[in-house]
């Protein structure tokens, strides 16, 4: 197996605690990365695996027990945000809870509801949840990249559609790529989906390190949908394929579960895991 050189970016290291959080205050809040426990994020009101922040005195026997969560990227979310490339001239101001109507918001990168923690823009009416807010716009594995669009895809389906015979109904946010001089999507929606399956079945493991490692890759669901997609093919260059982007969706669901080393555990799976 032949090994190229890379460059891994490290992502700066989240605050061991916050003092004080606007939707918390009065109370620590201390970084746990010691375990892959699942929660619900008391910011934005979904769920979350793994690194999180935590309240001081959750744990403790007494009354006092908040049992108060938030994913890392809700807990240092910026009050306002820009996505030039894909949301140009809109500025995302943070807000503690939907604007209304409270019980009709969708996140425009996912389609899940709005019900806690959320960017909005005034002038366009948009919606974001943190987490998705913060997807990578453009992520690069062994040469293959996986470019962040927001666009219909009315002549196909993306990869993990394509088992369940559907298309994602509204503009959302999805992730192009290609595969043998085709064009391949993935709908941050679909990933989404298939990381709550992954949970629910017991896929996901712990690494050791009280990182979460959702085995994204060893989805039936992904394998299935890419087999579909080129159902003729068996090369090893299209196992490999399969391989990357299982990588990548893991990278995309490590973002949205708070696990801040996901894009560098994806691309060192990639480089070893071998041809």
């Amino acid at each position: 197996m032949k090994i190229k050189k890379r460059i891994v970016s490290v992502p700066p290291a989240p605050p061991a605690e916050i003092a004080s959080h606007p939707i918390h205050p009065g109370h620590k809040l201390l970084l746990v990365t010691t375990d892959d426990v699942e929660f619900v994020c008391d910011g934005c009101k979904e769920a979350g695996a793994g690194w999180r922040y935590t309240c001081e005195h959750d744990g403790e026997r007494q009354s006092r027990d908040c049992n108060f969560d938030l994913h890392i990227g809700c807990a240092l979310a910026p009050d306002v945000l820009e996505i030039p490339l894909l949301f140009e001239g809109c500025a995302l101001v943070l807000l503690h809870e939907p604007p209304p109507p409270s019980d009709r918001r969708a996140c425009d990168a996912c389609g899940d509801d709005v019900r806690g923690l959320v960017y909005h823009c005034f002038d366009r009416d948009l919606d974001l949840h943190p987490s998705c807010a913060r997807l990578p716009q453009s992520v690069d594995l062994d040469g293959l990249t996986f470019e962040l669009c927001r666009e219909h895809v009315p002549s196909r389906s993306c990869v993990l559609c394509t088992g369940k015979g559907r298309l994602c109904p509204r503009k959302l946010l999805s992730y192009r790529s290609e595969w043998d001089g085709e064009a391949v999507y993935l709908h941050v929606a679909c990933v989404k989906e298939m990381a709550y399956k992954i949970l629910k079945s017991g896929h996901g493991s712990h690494d050791g390190d009280g990182k979460m490692a959702v085995q994204a890759n060893k989805a039936p669901s992904l394998k299935v949908a890419l087999a579909l997609k080129k159902a003729q093919t068996s090369t090893k260059r299209f196992k490999r394929f399969l391989k990357i982007v299982g990588f990548f969706a893991r990278v995309v669901i490590g973002v949205i579960f708070g696990d801040p080393t996901a894009m560098i555990a994806a691309v060192v799976q990639v480089v070893f895991s071998g041809g």
